[in-house]
């Protein structure tokens, strides 16, 4: 995409040209002081990274946009040629030739291509070439034919090779004696015709077709040659390029050739051999001696000068009719016939249409109309009159004098604006009030002063009603009615200028037939009912700010003039406008601020006034302004850097940083240099950013240059872009840089610290641990004093429990013993209590044995029954049984009782035999029933005791 940019910029060139300029390029001139060499500059050459370079006397000249650089490391001083071919810049000298390129440290070094004594003395190297995969180094002595990895060959000349050129990839030299030879391999041979050339000069030979070249002399002028025979070329320049002494020529285009000349600096001319423009040091060049031509990517024009350099912006539609020609400050122009008329601050100036478009006109084609001397304001011309508008009055321009038609008291007249529907009359703004002309007998003539209106008139138009609209810088607008034949005013109607504007600065113009007011607060116009209403279509082209006027052409275009610069809306076939401003960015500061003014001549050329003269702009849309350059950072250097670092921006962003500098914390001190190569452009404004220190890319500014000092350790990344007044950015360029961090927080020291930390830990920890095991050892030593004393305490309390289990069991035992006591004292009573029944039983079964009758016998023996009945049944055995049972089982009736307080004392006995393990058997005895009958009971108690079928009395009962 970039390529094809550039491309299409050079293709557009030749429709710049050939669109002709009435007026000077742009010419930036630099002299010795400025680039700190000598005053001659031989050739020039532009790298593939956009860098300009110039061979000169004193070594080879490196520009960049912003600074220049000198390289004097050459065997001899004084550079004769330089040619960039690839990444390398050829240069030759005296006896020596060889490249420069940047080497992996960053280092632009001179490499000698010398290096055998034959290379050594063959003289000044006048040209370098690429030809082929060759480099062709062009002595008077022979051409050397240098290709990488190659033997070098030295083709000797016969006599002395004065030129050397390749052109249609041919190899072409020029001997003095044998005249134009091709190089074919490593041989010389004769070309058909080239011996006509001999003895002459050859300086330039350049391609017209791929047949057909065109071969400047020094002396002779211009030949044609169709590789059969050479003869003279028939272009009308031919004979101008003769008397300049023609020093060398470049193709600008594909219908423009450019010649450096000796005598009349820069000859541009058409294909055709028409003159186009003749730039000398009359017009701008410092010096008529251009040693050496080139055109740069943007299309300027590099002129090696005899005493400096120049750059000449032909590619640039905007020339300046200025400077030389002496004409003073531009005010208003008008074409009137077949003459064109210049109102400046010092008079009015003539010149013939012709005369305007040739070339070669200098100051004295202008002449200055007689009578006119002082400031002029305006023109108005119709078919009959031409009438200038000027600070005595009113003059009316007859050829190359005057007439003033006005009394001498009328003072300053800004302005003609005829009266609608009445093309008799008209009336023109002065500097106190208003004027009436009147045409007679096709001849315009005061007719007299408007009174009741004294202000300063200087934008005047008319409504459609036909009332007069007049703004004045400070009290605002008017609006004046007139009578029906306007000799005079009925009515004037103030309108205060804060109305409009936020400042004093009110103006009345005309857009598409409408009377427009605009201030800074926006447009107003008259509304159909006679009101003044806001005015909003264009308002979507001014962003806020609106102009300060606004001019209409004959083509619908509106002009859009500002403080300090212009801007138009192109006016378009479906009846739309389209915004144009880029062509107009070489006029900013340079109109007249408050009086600028927009000549529009044809759809083609318009001219504007300017503080020095005027400026011609050729309106047409081949100028491309999106040309893409590149940012190079020129220079990168820390405190103690013997070597800057350079790191220059390819096509688009190709480029790479081979080494990363390493700088000590010490020495954290960064200056770095950059520029961009636009040429056209020297109100660059660039856009940098630090990563680690900057917390946004700075905002956009002019300066080239910035330092850094005392930065944070780390990595660097400095990112630099560049803008022009475009609006074009280049791609960004980072380059890369490390600060290494001070000695206590460097990596080592980092190191050292943990070394000492490991250290201190460790004899902290060796301290701890001591005092841990002197500690562990006092808690050690009391934990078995507490151990002792607690086993004392745990023996003395194990002893007194000893105690007072034996004192419990000692009770238990007396306890015991005294139940036992106790069962034996009542066992004992109950075996004499049985044994004293018995006793009473043997006696009366004895004393019945003895009765006789059976009767007594029964009586007895039924007695003795009821007896043993009544011993069962007692009471007072149960009450002794209770009594035991309670001291072996404590608790248990009173529990049983308070659970089931409705147990009878049957009951009662019962649940206390199942407590104490019997059998129902048993049980049966000792209550004196069956068996049968204490199952019986046994089911009873269960259900008043409330269990369950599955339930188990005795557990229940054992667990009361």
């Amino acid at each position: 995409m970039y390529r094809l940019i550039l491309l299409f910029t050079i293709l557009s060139l030749a429709s710049i040209i050939s669109a002709q300029k009435l007026g000077i390029p742009e010419i930036e001139y630099f002299n010795r002081r400025h680039y700190g060499g000598a005053t001659q500059n031989w050739k020039v050459s532009q790298s593939s990274d956009g860098l300009m370079y110039f061979a000169n006397n004193n070594g080879l000249l490196e520009y960049d946009g912003v600074s220049w650089s000198l390289y004097n490391e050459m065997n001899a001083g004084i550079v004769r040629s330089v040619k960039c071919i690839g990444n390398k810049i050829y240069l030759g000298t005296n006896n020596d030739f060889g490249y420069f390129e940047y080497d992996s440290s960053n280092r632009f070094t001179y490499n000698s291509l010398a290096y055998s004594d034959e290379l050594k003395n063959l003289g000044d190297v006048w040209t370098i070439n690429g030809w082929s995969d060759k480099i062709v180094f062009h002595t008077e002595a022979g051409i050397v034919l240098h290709e990488e990895g190659e033997e070098t060959i030295v083709i000797p000349s016969i006599s002395r090779f004065i030129s050397c050129f390749v052109v249609n990839e041919m190899l072409l030299v020029h001997d003095e004696q044998k005249g134009l030879l091709e190089v074919r391999g490593e041989r010389i041979f004769p070309v058909s015709g080239g011996d006509q050339l001999a003895e002459l000069n050859v300086s330039s030979i350049i391609a017209l077709s791929e047949s057909e070249m065109l071969i400047s002399t020094m002396n002779k002028g211009l030949f044609t040659w169709d590789l059969n025979e050479i003869k003279v070329w028939d272009g009308e320049v031919n004979e101008l390029l003769i008397d300049a002494n023609v020093f060398c020529g470049e193709r600008y285009s594909d219908d423009i050739l450019l010649f450096g000349t000796i005598q009349n600096g820069l000859i541009v001319a058409n294909n055709d051999g028409d003159l186009v423009m003749e730039i000398d040091k009359d017009k701008g060049l410092m010096n008529n001696t251009i040693l050496a031509l080139f055109v740069d990517k943007e299309g300027g024009v590099w002129c090696g000068l005899d005493n400096g350099i120049a750059r000449i912006s032909l590619n640039n539609n905007v020339s300046f009719i200025s400077g030389y020609y002496n004409l003073g400050t531009g005010y208003i122009q008008e074409r009137y016939g077949n003459d064109w008329f210049f109102g400046t601050n010092q008079a009015v100036f003539k010149i013939s249409d012709k005369e305007f478009k040739n070339p070669l006109k200098d100051r004295t084609s202008f002449t200055r109309v007689k009578g006119t001397d002082g400031q002029v304001w305006s023109f108005f011309r119709d078919d009959t009159n031409l009438l200038c508008g000027h600070n005595l009055g009113v003059f009316e321009i007859l050829g190359n004098s005057s007439r003033l038609i006005t009394p001498s008291s009328v003072n300053g007249v800004w302005n003609f604006k005829k009266v609608p529907n009445n093309d008799k009359l008209m009336i023109s703004g002065t500097y106190n009030g208003l004027i009436l002309f009147e045409k007679q007998n096709d001849k315009w003539v005061f007719k007299k002063h408007l009174e009741d209106f004294i202000e300063s008139s200087r934008f005047i138009e008319w409504d459609q009603t036909g009332r007069l609209w007049i703004s004045h810088d400070f009290k605002g607008v008017y609006c004046i009615s007139f009578s029906t034949d306007y000799n005079s005013i009925t009515s004037v109607t103030q309108y205060a200028a804060n109305e409009f504007s936020e400042t004093n600065n009110v103006t009345v113009t005309k857009i598409n037939k409408q009377m427009v007011i605009i201030g800074s607060r926006g447009m107003y116009r008259l509304s159909e009912r006679g009101t003044i209403e806001q005015f909003e279509e264009f308002d979507h082209f001014f962003s806020g700010q609106y102009p300060s006027n606004i001019e209409e052409d004959v083509y619908g275009n509106l002009w859009l003039i500002y403080t300090d610069y212009i801007e138009v809306l192109r006016y378009l076939e479906d009846g739309t406008y389209k915004k144009i401003s880029l062509p107009f960015i070489p006029l900013e500061k340079k109109l007249v601020n408050g009086f600028e003014s927009v000549f529009v001549s044809d759809k083609e050329n318009v001219f504007f006034g300017i503080e020095d003269g005027y400026a011609h702009y050729v309106m047409q849309d081949y100028n491309n302004f999106r040309i893409p350059f590149n940012v190079h950072l020129r220079m990168f250097r820390g405190r103690a850097d013997s070597l800057k670092y350079t790191l220059h921006q390819g096509e688009g962003d190709d480029y790479v940083q081979s080494q990363v500098p390493v700088y000590p914390f010490q020495k954290n001190f960064f200056t770095i240099d950059y520029a961009a190569t636009f040429y056209s452009d020297k109100d660059l404004e660039y856009s940098t950013y630090l990563s680690g220190f900057d917390d946004e890319p700075t905002a956009w500014g002019k300066a080239t240059r910035r330092e850094f000092t005392k930065l944070r350790e780390g990595d660097y990344y400095f990112t630099v872009k560049a803008r022009n007044r475009y609006g074009v950015q280049s791609l960004p360029l980072t380059f890369q840089f490390k600060v290494l961090p001070p000695w206590h927080r460097h990596m080592y020291a980092k190191i050292g610290y943990l070394v000492i930390m490991l250290i201190i830990v460790f004899v902290v920890t060796q301290v701890f641990n001591r005092r841990i095991e002197a500690s562990r050892q006092k808690e050690k030593l009391k934990a078995r004093q507490r151990y002792q004393e607690k086993e004392e305490q745990l023996t003395s309390e194990a002893l007194r429990a000893e105690k007072e289990v034996i004192k419990m069991r000692n009770d238990k035992l007396r306890s015991e013993m005294k139940f036992k006591e106790n069962e034996l004292a009542g066992l004992t009573v109950h075996i004499i209590q049985k044994n004293d029944l018995l006793i009473e039983l043997q006696g009366q079964l004895n004393r019945i044995k003895r009765i006789k009758t059976h009767a007594e016998a029964e009586r007895k023996i039924d007695n003795l029954i009821k007896k043993i009945r009544k011993d069962i049944e007692n009471e007072t055995n149960w009450e002794s049984f209770e009594k035991q049972f309670e001291q072996v089982h404590h608790t248990f009736l009173n529990r049983l009782l308070e659970k089931h307080n409705d147990l009878t004392e049957k009951e009662k006995k019962l649940c206390a035999y199942i407590k104490m393990g019997m059998a129902s058997k048993e049980i049966a005895s000792l209550m004196n029933i069956s068996t049968r009958s204490v199952e019986n009971n046994r089911y009873k108690l269960r259900q008043k005791l409330g269990l369950q079928s599955g339930d188990d009395l005795s557990g229940y009962i054992g667990a009361i």
